[in-house]
Order: C-alpha cells, then structure tokens, then sequence
C-alpha cells in the first residue's frame, strides 16, 4: 500500500470474461428504473460512444456494484409526489482513451454526506451503518478489478448531492 491504494482483494473471486457493459448496465439497472419510477425519482442512464462495446470483467459483479451504488442513493434522493418532482441520479460512463480507462459515475442530487462521515466511511464495524459495509464490498469488487473507487459529496444546499465514481482499467 506504498501508493495509498487499498490492496487487491483475493477474497472476491473474478470471472472475467468479454461483456457488452452498455447491454450490462441497461439490463441490471431495469429494475432501479423501477424503483426510481415508484418513487418519481429521475435514473438517467447514459453510456459514451466511445466505451468499446465489448470489455474484459466480471459482468456480474460490476453490475451487482453499479446497482448497490444505485440503491444507495435511491435510499437519500429527495422522492417525489403528484405534487412535488422527486431528486434525479445518473449513471454516465466513460472511456479515457489515453490512461485506458473506463469509469462509471453515480451521481445523486441528495442530502450528500459530511467531511467528517466521508472520513470513515469505508472503516466497517459495530458503530458504523450498514452504507459502509455495502461501500466497502463495492470497493473490494473494484479494487479486485484493478480499479479505484472515489467518493465526493457536498452538504451545501445549492451544490448538494454525492458522486461514486468506479474507475476500471480497459483489458
């Protein structure tokens, strides 16, 4: 951990393999649409064309990550009513060409989290909320990939809201 980066997970077993990550995406998050209806939340989904169509993952537990992150934030975006528009969470990816990177963005216009909880946020035990737990699973899933997991949030009532960004690199 020279670098400051979390160690490769052994315990999360991969099975990479060739996956349409548009296809992934678009099929795991049909049920958070779902849900984001239910509760007249707005879940765009939008993948860049320059992602290659076809990448070299565990399909299934990126796609079990990219969703936990959706649930999460379907857990403290604002929920509407016939009266009252709910809050929006989107899911954009991208590709760096240049670093051959992927990264997949959830984006929230929630409440946000506070320095202070975004400090400890991945220190799971007794006296922290299940949020952590389920965060430091989908980091393990990252990391397992060769990824980073990157987490800015902001309380101000103007700007507020979280983005969870999983950066993969492209094999």
């Amino acid at each position: 951990m020279a670098n400051g980066s979390p160690p490769v997970v052994d315990a999360i077993p991969l099975h990479r393999g060739p996956t349409d990550l548009r296809g992934l995406l678009h099929f795991a998050l049909d049920v958070m649409q779902r849900q984001a209806r239910a509760c007249e939340t707005t879940l765009s989904v939008t993948v860049d064309a320059a992602v290659p169509a076809v990448v070299s993952l565990d399909g299934s537990k990126i796609a079990w990550a990219v969703t936990a992150l959706v649930g999460n934030a379907l857990r403290y975006v604002h929920h509407g009513s016939h009266v009252r528009p709910g809050g929006s969470i989107a899911v954009r990816v991208t590709h760096d060409t240049a670093g051959r990177e992927i990264a997949i963005e959830v984006q929230d216009n929630g409440a946000g989290m506070p320095f202070d909880k975004l400090r400890w946020l991945f220190n799971v035990g007794a006296s922290h909320p299940p949020l952590a737990l389920g965060l430091s699973m989908v980091r393990d899933v990252v990391t397992g990939h060769g990824g980073r997991l990157d987490i800015q949030s902001e309380t101000e009532p103007s700007r507020r809201g979280t983005t969870i960004r999983i950066t993969l690199p492209v094999v």
